[in-house]
């Protein structure tokens, strides 16, 4: 934008410097046709600044004001220098443009196409003007915001800066947590292995038990089989202690009425006999009731201490001996 402005800078000095020498070719044209026409002021003036340059007047659309345009023709290579003048000009000088136009407008063509060339190119570089200042008031809001911008990414490296400080505490804390979380892993493992080590010797105790339940189960068992047999044992015993019992009292009955039945009928003799008797049955049996002999005598003595209910098993046996003596004779 800003070479599109230098470029219709210069053309527009361009199209001013052809519309000042048809000017001049017009003001010499008419001195030459009336030879007493002075010349104007302005071209005297212009004739004295010649030798260092043009000093054009225009109406410029920007500034609504004169502007004059100085072209140097000196070595130094200078670009043309824009002055711009108020609206406070004199009356001779507007007097002098106005007779230079009046003069222009009389004159050829020629001076009318480049006049209106210039009012094309200064009304070209108005707008070009009116853009780069709208350009420039963009650029100056872009500058605002970046203004803005960077004074946000500062904040907001600040705070990122006090986030990077504090991801580098959490990581620290992180870091001793991890270093906790390794240790009470170590614990974890030596509790585990612990446990396990429990956990067999539980399985191998309960194990144990477990035999010894089966084990006094099985010696329970034994025992009330024992306890049964000895049960059985003991009422065998005691049977057969009956039965032995039966056995030295009926002896001892048959004993005592054989003994009274040798004495009714023997006499004195018969009862030595039957004493003699009495002892050879008691050495005949002394073997078979050794085993009993307190029984023996105890029965022996009830049965002499019985009185009546002895004297009755005496006449039971007397008869039955009295039987027996009978049934001998006969056979």
């Amino acid at each position: 934008m800003r070479d599109q402005l230098a470029a219709a800078e210069k053309a527009r000095k361009d199209a001013r410097a052809a519309l000042v020498d048809a000017k001049k070719r017009l003001a010499a044209k008419k001195r030459d046709d009336d030879g007493k026409v002075p010349a104007p002021a302005d071209e005297a003036a212009g004739g004295a600044e010649g030798a260092k340059g043009e000093k054009i007047y225009m109406i410029s659309p920007a500034t609504d004001g004169f502007e004059a345009v100085v072209v140097s023709e000196t070595g130094n290579n200078e670009g043309p220098v824009v002055v711009e003048e108020s609206n406070k000009t004199s009356d001779e000088e507007e007097a002098g443009n106005g007779a230079a136009d009046d003069d222009g407008k009389k004159g050829s063509p020629e001076v009318e196409l480049l006049r209106a060339k210039l009012m094309a190119k200064d009304m070209e570089v108005y707008e070009l003007r009116a853009k780069l200042m709208v350009i420039d008031t963009e650029v100056d809001d872009l500058k605002r915001k970046v203004m803005a911008k960077s004074t946000e990414l500062e904040e907001l490296k600040a705070k990122l800066m006090l986030n990077n400080e504090l991801v580098d505490k959490l990581t620290a804390n992180l870091m001793v947590k991890d270093a906790e979380i390794a240790s009470l892993d170590a614990d974890n493992a030596d509790l585990t292995k612990m446990a396990e080590e429990a956990g067999e010797a539980a399985k191998a105790t309960s194990a144990r038990a477990r035999e010894t339940e089966h084990a006094l189960r099985e010696s329970a068992a034994r025992e009330a089989r024992l306890a049964e047999r000895l049960r059985v044992s003991e009422h065998a015993r005691e049977a057969l202690e009956a039965e032995a019992q039966r056995s030295r009292v009926q002896s001892e009955q048959w004993r005592k009425a054989a003994e009274e039945a040798a004495a009714v009928l023997g006499g004195g003799g018969g009862v030595d006999r039957a004493a003699g008797g009495s002892s050879t049955d008691k050495r005949r049996h002394g073997s078979a009731s050794n085993g009993a002999g307190d029984s023996e005598s105890t029965a022996a003595k009830d049965g002499d201490e019985d009185g009546p209910s002895g004297k009755r098993k005496a006449g039971g046996a007397m008869r039955a001996l009295s039987d027996l003596w009978k049934k001998k004779p006969q056979k």
